[in-house]
């Protein structure tokens, strides 16, 4: 159990300053970790934060003063031990109790010592209650905020918040054009990564993402893409006629699956970041695609030129509370006031686009099931500039995706497809 120091050390980074990003600080300690045991430490991060509201709870019953926490690096080291012992079967009791007693401070070892061993003697009851738990927000370790936009979707059932408290899976997707399936089921099964093939969508899904990504040479036709993200493309694909502009591209995960699907299209890649827009330029040559052009660009100053397209396609920045699997810091971290200020400029973002291209379709999407940042957002731009919105239930259905249908769009529900939740939404002029 080597890995409970320097997860530690993450942890605590992370906490100090709580609107850190959880993804890039690990991966920045794990660049130079010359351990042997990422996933065991990456797995033990992630669960801290994904569970840290029920952790906070069950430190709290052993606590003598309720309203003084203990120091941060002991409290950290509490949490570790908390999650390991009540949701991790991995590992011996007394290995985890005397790791982390070694890794706290001198006089914080007694302390440290007495609450996990109460914790011990406490185990099963604390695990019956925390299951029994009224509050699915201490159950689910999720947020009220949260919690209120999937009751308004009706997403708020015990399978659909295990569903956001898992940890992720993601789809590999491949350039049809210079590999058959055949020849990507060889290229996987001679890697031994593990993963199943979704034969709808034509690619298959893993939970081993890193070893994809740790293996250029042999993986190298291969991209990562959440099911979630798919869909738009799958839509836009579905209505695009000739010309496509993305005009929040980088990463670029839609517009190399649309090029993909079809390759007759022109696509016209855009984004404000230059650094961001590097990656889609790295995919486009790795998976060889000839028919997207990338360039920096401010959508709410789109330069001309572009005029022939016929949907543009707005992925909108939000909270990406739909991506809580993979994101759980964000489970207790979202605000009202980040809610509200995103949902202004994805309205100021979408009406820029409908009088820059008054002629053309736009799908709207987020990766968020908040309704301030989705359905809200394309009610007052399809009112404000006389746009309807286009049918694309049925496409999503045909493809195993569970959807909740709204005036304007529709949201991706939890699902056997293990996507993202989403809000799409098509509109035209009338």
């Amino acid at each position: 159990m080597n890995f409970l120091a320097p997860a530690a050390g993450v942890l605590n980074d992370y906490y100090r300053e709580p609107q850190a990003n959880l993804r890039m600080l690990l991966a920045r300690f794990l660049q130079d970790y010359p351990g042997d045991d990422k996933n065991a430490l990456t797995r033990t991060v992630y669960g801290v934060v994904r569970k840290d509201i029920a952790l906070e709870h069950v430190i709290g019953l052993f606590l003598k003063n309720k309203n003084q926490k203990p120091p941060l690096p002991t409290h950290v080291l509490l949490k570790i031990a908390v999650f390991l012992l009540l949701f991790s079967d991995s590992y011996p009791e007394y290995a985890v109790v005397n790791e982390a007693v070694s890794a706290a401070a001198a006089k914080e070892k007694p302390f440290v010592n007495a609450v996990l061993r109460q914790l011990l003697r406490r185990k099963q009851e604390v695990r019956e209650r925390l299951a029994a738990a009224d509050d699915p927000g201490l159950k689910y370790a999720l947020s009220p905020l949260l919690l209120a936009g999937l009751q308004r979707l009706h997403a708020a059932g015990a399978a659909d918040l295990e569903y956001l408290d898992r940890e992720p899976a993601f789809h590999l997707r491949f350039n049809p054009g210079i590999m058959t399936m055949e020849q990507a089921r060889q290229a996987l099964a001679a890697t031994a990564i593990p993963c199943r093939e979704l034969p709808r969508l034509d690619c298959f899904e893993t939970t081993a993402a890193g070893q994809v990504l740790e293996n250029p040479g042999q993986l190298g036709n291969f991209y990562v893409q959440n099911t979630g993200s798919q869909a738009v493309a799958l839509v836009a694909a579905a209505w695009a006629e000739r010309e496509v502009c993305d005009v929040a591209a980088a990463p670029g995960g839609k517009s190399l699956t649309l090029a993909c699907l079809r390759p007759e299209l022109k696509i016209w890649a855009s984004d404000i970041s230059p650094q961001r827009l590097r990656l889609l330029e790295q995919n486009i040559r790795r998976l060889r695609l000839g028919n997207i052009f990338p360039f920096t660009a401010d959508m709410l100053r789109y330069p001309p030129g572009h005029e022939a397209a016929d949907l543009v396609i707005l992925d909108a920045p939000c909270t990406s509370s739909g991506t809580l699997r993979k994101n759980p810091d964000l489970k207790n971290k979202i605000g009202t006031e980040q809610v509200q200020a995103n949902s202004r400029q994805q309205k100021l973002m979408l009406s820029s686009l409908a009088v820059r291209f008054p002629g053309a379709r736009i799908l709207y999407a987020v990766c968020s099931f908040l309704a301030e940042e989705s359905e809200e957002v394309v009610e007052k731009a399809a009112l404000a500039r006389g746009l309807r919105p286009a049918p694309v239930a049925a496409l999503l259905e045909k493809y195993g995706f569970r959807i909740r249908r709204e005036k304007y769009g529709v949201y991706l529900l939890p699902s056997d497809l293990n996507n993202d939740l989403f809000y799409i939404s098509l509109l035209e002029p009338r």
